[in-house]
């Protein structure tokens, strides 16, 4: 049934999270790289040049025809990474080739000895104490700099999303301790400080959540207050979770992150947890959050259609058009697979249509295309 659109994306993407009737399924595809390729920009350039990013993310969105929000800004610099997760990376035109995509370096860079250091001095000079071993390309004297331009490029581009009329749906990203723990320890090592330490890896993480949390609050708040609306969403990255046994999920995982969404949510923010990975075995444990304030991102890893079954009458799922499928498959196999998660994710809304995690880099432009002609035309499900 062809579409006949009767709301503005802002409330259709307001009406999706809390579980209301929609004219459509919202579409709100993730784009980053892809954006360079497609435009023919060096992977390394696009990262390193903000307001460029910005731009080819920009001229992306109008050559395809729009959707219902830019996902973010602008592209996600290295600077950025650092901010929310300390984690190595393999850097295009520095390690890699000007045009390969950036990688994690899955490295030891944080000791058991860190653990006692962050106990007796928090968050922030343990990050301020990491900084240097994870970027010593950069000069500790540069970082306020950094953090400054990086803070300064946000609000720029969300002015600039906002005087076309687009909303940004999501930035100012955090994640649960267990995620910076083991991207800085190595997610061998910190596996076996699960076994070694685990007393100590616990209040580590206890020390460190409510210092996360404020961060990712005080961020959204300030983007807020110096644009007409900010981010729909706070963003809540985890995916390391999922390698865990049940009983250690219980413990380490699902209690930080059940306390972030909280702390979302009693703030006036809309948690948008961008999980990677196969959450499939663990989605009963979503029931426990809010019903209708959060929105579960996920990839082709997890099964979108046993999250519908166990969360669709209680929160709004968003994905999961597989990377493989945009780069692989034709725009008649897109079709079909974007019209079958129409058809049973979205039936009776909570559904926001989006790629599994990132638009690959080297997807083929008509299946992007396809992906988003068709959310925005098909929907069957309106009397």
């Amino acid at each position: 049934m062809a579409v006949k659109e009767s709301m503005t994306p802002s409330e259709r993407i307001d009406a999706a999270i809390a579980l209301q009737p929609v004219d459509r399924v919202p579409v709100i595809p993730m784009m980053d790289f892809f954006c360079a390729r497609y435009k023919g920009v060096p992977l390394a350039t696009f990262i390193q040049d903000g307001d460029l990013g910005r731009d080819l993310l920009e001229q992306v969105f109008e050559e395809f025809g729009g959707w219902d929000a830019t996902m973010m800004g602008t592209t996600l610099n290295e600077f950025a990474w650092t901010l929310t997760l300390l984690a190595p990376l393999k850097v295009p035109g520095r390690e890699l080739a000007p045009d390969e995509q950036w990688q994690f370096d899955e490295r030891e860079v944080m000791t058991p000895e860190d653990y006692d250091f962050i106990l007796e001095n928090g968050w922030m000079p343990f990050w301020g104490q990491m900084f240097p071993r994870i970027r010593p390309h950069i000069p500790p004297h540069e970082i306020p700099a950094r953090f400054q331009a990086w803070d300064e490029q946000a609000v720029r581009d969300t002015l600039k999303w906002e005087s076309k009329g687009i909303l940004t749906f999501t930035g100012v990203a955090i994640s649960p301790p267990l995620e910076i723990f083991s991207l800085a320890r190595s997610i061998k090592e910190f596996s076996l400080d699960l076994y070694r330490r685990p007393e100590k890896v616990q209040a580590a993480m206890d020390r460190i959540m409510d210092d996360l949390i404020g961060a990712g609050i005080g961020g959204l708040t300030g983007i807020k207050q110096r644009t007409k609306r900010g981010y729909r969403t706070g963003f809540f990255a985890a995916t390391r979770a999922t390698f865990l046994s049940p009983r250690q999920f219980e413990r380490f995982a699902w209690p930080y992150i059940k306390k972030g969404v909280l702390a979302y949510i009693d703030a006036g923010i809309t948690p948008l947890l961008h999980f990677d990975s196969n959450w499939t075995p663990y989605l009963h444990y979503f029931r426990e959050l809010p019903r209708g304030k959060v929105i579960l991102e996920i990839d082709g890893q997890t099964d979108i259609f046993k999250a519908k079954e166990v969360l669709g009458d209680h929160l709004c799922i968003m994905g999961d058009v597989p990377a493989t499928l945009l780069k692989l498959g034709t725009p008649d196999d897109v079709r079909a697979y974007v019209q079958k998660l129409i058809d049973i994710v979205g039936k009776g809304s909570g559904f926001i249509l989006s790629t599994g995690c990132d638009t690959p880099v080297d997807a083929k432009p008509e299946n992007v295309r396809a992906m988003i002609e068709v959310g925005k035309t098909y929907y069957p499900h309106v009397n």
